[in-house]
């Protein structure tokens, strides 16, 4: 029963944290998908009318070729005979195009130069009329502009004049040449006019269902780059909402490994040993392992130093004590032991007791290896004994 109300509580905790998320649903996703349906459904009309449009330019297009080629083969050569003549018409169709815009564009020079000397004429008058008026700053900037829109004008119209005599020449050049083909090759004229008339007529509605594709082929290519912007602005959210929950998942950063060695410090500085009469000054590393090494090379050397080996007696002085081990026989007096003695090296200083001395009523602190205070006479004393029954042995 335990087993089943837990796990009715925890299927109940997931469904309310998944009502929960559910409902923490960033605002920024639903735009970008409403964004991203709308593209896809621009994408799918102007694909749907592109391919309609291109089937109807494609059967506008083989219906003109089966016709032509039908009227082609009526006529004959006065098609080719005539075709000089439908050329020039059409150029001088285009040359008359020109013409008319070159035409407006001075029609507009005309009137906005015309205008401009108006504005002029209009505030040399208001400035004439009024006696007391004074001819200030600012109204000498307003007459500034004012001709300097008369100069851009006249310069505008200069140019569309020349244009327009230009585009005159050429028309009027293309009508020429028209008729004078017109009046040279009358009779094929004539006769191919269905031709070129039935061709025109086609040219005219495949120009127009090309302008149509190429509507549908830019709306298209503008619906594609809207879906794709609204795509990454999608992938940039959902990253950025991992991002927040590994980060959510993760929690605060602790302090690491080592971390606690300030506070270790602290504790250490803050702490004040009581001193009955004798300091306890603590030595580094650096020293003992200095200590060590001439210890070392003292303990296997012979010593200067003739006192009886270290003990811990109460009867003996501070002020006399010596911590030099005791030295080795000389090899010249008595003869080495046929197995000498290992000698032990020097604890770590973890091992090492603390012997206080005071010298000259100084405290100092001694570090001596407790191992080896204990064991140095025992082993003098082994070594003598092995020297003492290799004297008594009979030669």
């Amino acid at each position: 029963m335990d087993t089943c109300g837990n796990k009715c509580e925890d299927e109940s905790q997931c469904a309310e944290e998944e009502d929960e998320e559910e409902e923490e649903v960033d605002p920024r996703i639903q735009g970008e998908l409403e964004k991203l349906n709308q593209s896809t459904d621009d994408i799918n009309r102007w694909e749907r009318e592109l391919e309609d449009f291109r089937q109807r330019f494609r059967l506008v297009l083989a219906e003109a070729t089966l016709k032509l080629d039908d009227v082609m083969k009526k006529i004959g050569r006065a098609v080719e005979e005539s075709k000089p003549y439908w050329e020039a018409r059409k150029v001088a169709r285009q040359a008359q195009i020109e013409a008319q815009q070159a035409t407006q564009e001075f029609q507009r020079a005309v009137e906005i130069l015309r205008a401009a000397k108006e504005t002029i004429a209009l505030a040399e008058e208001r400035l004439l009329e009024e006696d007391t008026r004074q001819f200030d700053s600012a109204w000498q900037e307003m007459l500034n502009h004012a001709t300097q829109r008369v100069m851009e004008a006249e310069q505008a119209r200069t140019r569309s004049e020349a244009e327009h005599r230009k585009t005159a020449a050429n028309y009027n050049a293309c009508i020429g040449h028209m008729k004078q083909l017109e009046k040279k090759l009358k009779r094929s004229i004539s006769k191919s006019r269905p031709y070129f008339e039935l061709k025109a007529k086609y040219y005219l509605q495949l120009e127009q269902l090309k302008r149509h594709v190429d509507e549908r082929q830019a709306k298209l290519v503008a619906a594609k780059a809207e879906y794709r912007v609204a795509l990454r602005n999608l992938e940039s959210i959902s990253e950025e909402i991992h991002a927040q929950r590994r980060s959510l998942a993760m929690g605060t950063r602790e302090r690491g490994v080592g971390a606690e060695g300030d506070d270790a410090n602290e504790d250490i500085s803050n702490f004040n040993m009581e001193s009955d009469g004798l300091s306890m000054v603590s030595v580094s590393m650096e020293e003992e392992c200095g200590h060590s090494s001439e210890e070392e090379a003292d303990f296997h050397s012979p010593s200067s130093c003739q006192t009886p080996p270290f003990s811990l007696s109460s009867s003996t002085p501070l002020d006399h004590m010596s911590f030099c081990p005791p030295a080795p026989p000389a090899p010249t007096c008595r003869p080495l032991p046929a197995h000498p003695v290992r000698w032990r090296r020097r604890p770590p200083a973890a091992l090492t007791a603390p012997i206080c001395c005071a010298l000259r009523d100084t405290p100092r602190l001694f570090w001596v290896p407790a191992a080896d205070a204990a064991e140095r006479p025992r082993q003098t004393a082994t070594r003598r004994e092995v020297t003492e029954q290799k004297e008594q042995r009979p030669h």
